[in-house]
């Protein structure tokens, strides 16, 4: 399996460093809907945001390997992480997922909108990437931006264009996983103030203590317990609250 290569980042070669102790496991299925993709391994399940590519052009090989891909070991799956092609990337995220899951310790049971609650009340909080409890969490905070990019951009929203100049001003920054698969992680971590709270969440988080080296502090993401349940529900075009079967946790930095 050959994936549409890219130039990789630190962050990504940590993630794939970690499930490389996975060399031995087996990949069960692929599953990739419109919402969600799933990998299941012998040792797990995991999930990833489905990403179109914003330069995909019809009838173009979005994935190389389509067909095929059960026949790749889960590691070599999670490699696709630093494919130039969305869809791609996005199955090695969801490989990586299940790798990462199966090893995860010390999660705790904390929701990520619980521990922002806590965190946001009278700060000034920067999300990248609209969650259905924005609104929620305003009533927290002195202050939120919410950074959304094209269609899913919603009036008061910003784009990156204003990160350079908002996300130095947040004391709290609540990221969302997507960011790997998009490529703007970087350029949001740049602008970040270094004393800042910084979360990674969604069910596309990569539950690795290996990520707290770029600076997060907090990990909310999910485990698949239910992986039958999982793929039948992605491959039907379920979105994230129509799937069960999962459990939302936490990973704290020591």
């Amino acid at each position: 399996m050959k994936e549409q290569q890219t130039s990789s980042n630190p962050m990504i070669e940590s993630i794939l460093t970690a499930v490389n102790q996975y060399r031995s496991t087996q990949t069960l299925d692929v599953r990739i809907g419109p919402f969600w993709s799933v990998v299941n391994t012998s040792v797990g399940a995991g999930m990833a945001s489905t990403m179109r590519s914003q330069t995909h052009v019809h009838g173009a090989v979005a994935i190389a390997g389509a067909g095929s891909l059960a026949e790749s070991t889960p590691v070599e799956l999670a490699a696709l992480l630093r494919s130039g092609s969305a869809p791609e990337a996005a199955v090695g995220l969801a490989a990586a997922n299940a790798l990462l899951s199966a090893s995860a310790r010390d999660l705790s049971v904390e929701k990520a909108l619980a521990v922002l609650e806590k965190r946001c009340a009278g700060q000034r909080v920067a999300m990248i990437g609209r969650f259905p409890f924005a609104e929620r969490l305003r009533e927290h905070c002195a202050q939120l931006w919410v950074f959304e990019r094209g269609l899913d951009r919603r009036e008061g929203d910003f784009g990156e264009e204003a990160m350079e100049q908002l996300l130095p001003q947040a004391e709290v920054v609540a990221v969302t996983a997507t960011t790997l698969l998009n490529r703007t992680l970087p350029g949001v971590l740049a602008c970040a103030r270094p004393d800042a709270f910084l979360m990674m969440l969604g069910p596309s988080t990569p539950l690795t203590p290996a990520l707290f080296e770029f600076g997060f502090d907090i990990l909310c993401g999910t485990v698949v317990e239910d992986p039958e349940s999982v793929l039948k529900a992605a491959g039907e075009g379920a979105v994230t609250s129509q799937i069960k079967g999962v459990r939302r946790v936490s990973l704290w930095k020591a």
